[in-house]
């Protein structure tokens, strides 16, 4: 389920600071977790990580999918299940999770790439 959702006038949502517990995202503070997908972000429904299903990704996913998802999973790294890692190279998505910070820089240097990339993050 989708709390919010932003769009950047179809610019690219590029993230432009991170500290723990604080992301900013085209210039726009955010506290809570975020999902960044196409030229969008949101909120995602569940609260942790760790609490995160394969499904829980192919609910947001329109009828195009990412080449990888990148999950921030706060200060510390937090490994998801291998199901849902699984799950998602079924479909020829690539899951990698990383501190939050990790996944910040990752997400920045794959859209400069030109790589279809989505990220959960938890500041």
């Amino acid at each position: 389920m989708l709390i919010e959702e932003n769009t950047f006038g179809g610019e690219e949502a590029a993230i432009t600071a991170y500290s723990p517990g604080r992301l900013e995202i085209n210039g726009q503070v955010y506290t809570e977790a975020v999902i960044l997908k196409e030229n969008t972000i949101e909120h995602p429904a569940k609260a942790t990580p760790t609490e995160m299903t394969a499904e829980d990704f192919f609910q947001t996913a329109s009828n195009s999918h990412p080449e990888v998802i990148l999950v921030g999973t706060g200060e510390k790294q937090i490994f998801l299940h291998p199901k849902i890692a699984a799950a998602l190279a079924a479909k020829g998505i690539g899951l990698e999770s990383m501190s939050t910070a990790a996944a910040c820089r990752t997400f920045m240097i794959l859209q400069s790439e030109g790589r279809k990339v989505w990220a959960w993050l938890w500041p």
